[in-house]
């Protein structure tokens, strides 16, 4: 037993990695995924791509399968000369077995379309979801990105629903964390250095759905998170080092289901 006087003890480290164990686990997880698929041959790749990545096109013609027609006069419209049968090729991968792959609304959240988009959602994760995950616990959390990343895949068929491109990336379920953390994350006098301790973060009260809008940090937020991702989604800026697209709508749509549905989870201190 040591005779130290407890002033003189040294004081205990700090973890190296200070984030929750859920977002350190999908961390770890989507870049295991990433990483394998850059092991497969391009062909193999294309084949995970049509299992697990959501299309719209898939729900369109399974609910309606005479809109076969449509699918293709869209793609003839907006798609010309070889880049056309290039897209053909791909519809018929994708739509060959004529069912919907309705796990793809989740699954889809599981892949990327390059490390620089699978590093910006991580960093956005690490920074919104952590706040979220203290504050909700494990199992709730996870529930929430599910949720979140099928409300963006819905939202995104709702206004893309004959296109063929498939969708992919953890934006829409990071969408929805960053939604609810912006619920308790910007009350008046608190220190975001603060949100690294579990009991303070459960402590915070959060602002109710009807009283968000009086919180003008929070909506300058908002309002700035929409204007970002309409402009790069609707290509007015250019994203560095990507070619695809942002689909801004599968951003808001987890946007709103986050911060809808965040009252339901959640279990701390509500602002009176």
């Amino acid at each position: 037993m040591s005779d130290t006087p407890p002033s003189q003890l040294p004081p205990p480290r700090e973890p190296a990695v200070n984030l929750p164990s859920a977002v350190v686990w999908l961390i770890v997880a989507l870049g295991l995924i990433q990483g394998g698929r850059s092991l497969l041959s391009a062909y193999d790749d294309y084949v995970l791509m049509s299992w697990f990545a959501f299309v719209p096109a898939r729900i369109s013609l399974w609910l309606a399968p005479d809109r076969v027609d449509d699918v293709v006069s869209a793609m003839t419209m907006s798609v010309p000369g070889q880049d056309l049968a290039d897209r053909l090729q791909l519809v018929r991968l994708l739509l060959a077995d004529g069912g919907p792959r309705l796990w793809t609304l989740l699954t889809y959240g599981l892949l990327h379309g390059s490390w620089l988009h699978l590093v910006t959602n991580l960093v956005w994760l690490a920074a919104f979801g952590s706040p979220v995950a203290r504050r909700l616990g494990s199992g709730r959390f996870l529930s929430l990105m599910a949720l979140s990343t099928i409300g963006g895949a819905l939202l995104h068929w709702f206004s893309r629903e004959l296109d063929v491109l498939p969708l992919v990336g953890a934006s829409a379920a990071v969408s929805g964390a960053t939604a609810a953390a912006i619920r308790f994350v910007f009350a008046p006098g608190l220190r975001f250095g603060s949100l690294a301790d579990d009991a303070v973060v459960r402590a915070i009260p959060a602002e109710p759905t009807g009283q968000l809008w009086r919180n003008s940090r929070a909506m300058l937020f908002i309002g700035i998170w929409f204007a970002t991702n309409i402009l790069f989604g609707a290509g007015l800026v250019p994203i560095l080092g990507e070619e695809t697209s942002i689909a801004w709508e599968a951003h808001i749509g987890g946007f709103l289901v986050g911060l809808l549905i965040f009252p339901l989870f959640d279990k701390g201190v509500v602002r009176r």
